[in-house]
C-alpha cells in the first residue's frame, strides 16, 4: 500500500492509474479548529506546527501544506501589514515609490529566516523532519504577478499590454526574489512548491506567454531539488488552460475541467491535472455537497490527477463537511491516518463547534 507521499509523487510521475492524492489548501482552517488566532499561532512554531498537524490527522488528507498568505512575501519585501479578523491574514498597502534596486538587494535567506517566515520555513522542517517518509509536504508561495501587483499597486496584466518594457522589468525582480526564497524552502526538501497567482488566469495568451522566461530559472531550481512546481491561478476557463500549460508548471489546478478535456487540451505536454473543488463549496450544505461530488467523483480516476480545492479552505469551513468529502473521495472518515505521526508531542483540541 502506498503512503500518502508516494501517492502523492506517482500522480506527478503520471506513469499508471491509481487513486488520486487528495491536498486541500488547509490553513487558516487548522487554526481555527484550535480556537488559535492567526497573529498567535504565527508566534510560535510549535503551536504553528500542531495546528497544521492535527488537521491533517483529523481529516486524513494526503499532503500538509506551509501555509495560504500572500502578505508574508510582501512582509519580507519590507511591506508593513495590517491585521483584520482572528482567522484572516494581514493585508499590506504598495509603497508610493517601488524601488526595483531594493528588492534586488535583499538578503532573503537571512529575512526568511525570521518572524512570521522563520516560524513558517522552521514548522515545515519539523513537518518533513518526522513524516516526511510518509506524508507530502507542500511549500505554498506568493506568484509573481501577485507580488508584483502588492508592491506596486498597479495591474501587471494591463502593464505587460500597455508597458511591457517596464512590466517585465518588475516582474523579473519579483521573480529573481521568488528565486532566492525557493532555494531557502528548498532546502527543507518539500516535495511540491505551489504558487498562488489569480492575476495569471485573466490573462490574454500574448502576456501569458511573456511570463514563460521570466518563471522558467524558478521552475528548474524546484526540478533540480527533485520537487514538482503548481500554479493555483483561481478561476480558470477551460480555453486558457493551454496557455497556463505551456507555463512549464508540473501541476495546474483547475475547477471545471474534466480529465479527457485536459488531455486533449495538454497534448502530450508534461503537467498535471489538480482536479478541484471549488472552495466555495465547502461551505454549502451536506445535501449540496454530496449533489456536486457525485457529479465530480466520476471523472477523477487517471493517471496524471490529483485532487485538490481551487483555493484556500474556507476558515469557517463545518468540519463535518470535510469528513463529507473525505469519505466520498474513498478515505476514511474521521481521521486516524496511520502516517499522522505526532510532531509537537502535544495532543490537539478538535472541536466542530465553531
Amino acid at each position: 500500500m502506498l503512503t500518502p507521499k508516494q501517492s502523492v509523487r506517482k500522480a506527478f510521475e503520471a506513469v499508471e492509474k491509481r487513486r488520486p492524492p487528495f491536498i486541500p489548501w488547509v490553513f487558516a482552517h487548522a487554526a481555527r479548529l484550535e480556537h488559535m488566532p492567526l497573529r498567535r499561532m504565527y508566534s510560535d512554531p510549535t503551536q504553528y506546527t500542531r495546528c497544521l498537524q492535527n488537521a491533517q490527522k483529523l481529516y486524513g488528507y494526503d499532503a500538509v501544506i506551509s501555509g495560504f498568505d500572500p502578505s508574508l512575501e510582501l512582509e519580507v519585501c519590507g511591506s508593513p501589514v495590517v491585521w483584520r479578523g482572528e482567522y484572516e491574514t494581514p493585508v499590506t498597502a504598495p509603497a508610493k515609490t517601488f524601488d526595483l534596486d531594493r528588492l534586488k538587494n535583499i538578503n532573503v535567506e537571512a529575512a526568511a529566516k525570521t518572524g512570521r517566515s522563520g516560524t513558517v520555513i522552521e514548522s515545515l522542517r519539523r513537518i518533513k523532519r518526522v513524516s516526511g517518509q510518509s506524508l507530502a509536504t507542500v511549500a505554498v508561495l506568493t506568484g509573481p504577478l501577485t507580488l508584483a501587483a502588492g508592491l506596486t499597486g498597479r495591474d501587471p496584466i494591463k502593464d505587460l499590454t500597455e508597458r511591457p518594457e517596464e512590466s517585465l522589468r518588475v516582474l523579473e525582480a519579483a521573480a529573481g526574489f521568488l528565486l532566492k526564497l525557493v532555494q531557502v524552502y528548498c532546502q527543507v526538501e518539500p516535495d511540491i512548491i505551489a504558487f498562488t497567482d489569480r492575476s495569471i488566469a485573466s490573462g490574454p495568451a500574448a502576456q501569458i506567454s511573456m511570463l514563460k522566461p521570466v518563471l522558467s530559472p524558478v521552475l528548474n531550481v524546484i526540478r533540480f531539488y527533485n520537487a514538482f512546481s503548481v500554479l493555483l491561478p483561481g478561476d480558470v476557463v477551460p480555453e486558457n488552460t493551454g496557455n497556463l500549460i505551456d507555463l512549464g508548471f508540473d501541476g495546474i489546478v483547475a475547477a471545471g475541467v474534466d480529465i479527457n478535456i485536459w488531455n486533449n487540451v495538454r497534448s502530450g505536454r508534461r503537467c498535471v491535472l489538480g482536479k478541484a473543488i471549488p472552495a466555495r463549496i465547502l461551505n454549502s450544505t451536506p445535501p449540496e455537497i454530496q449533489a456536486y461530488l457525485d457529479s465530480f467523483i466520476k471523472d477523477q480516476d487517471g493517471p496524471g490527477v490529483f485532487i485538490t480545492t481551487d483555493w484556500e479552505v474556507p476558515p469557517e469551513m463545518p468540519p463535518d463537511n470535510m469528513h463529507l468529502v473525505m469519505k466520498v473521495l474513498g478515505k476514511q472518515q474521521g481521521g486516524g491516518n496511520e502516517h499522522g505521526a505526532d510532531i509537537t508531542g502535544q495532543a490537539g483540541s478538535y472541536q466542530a463547534g465553531h
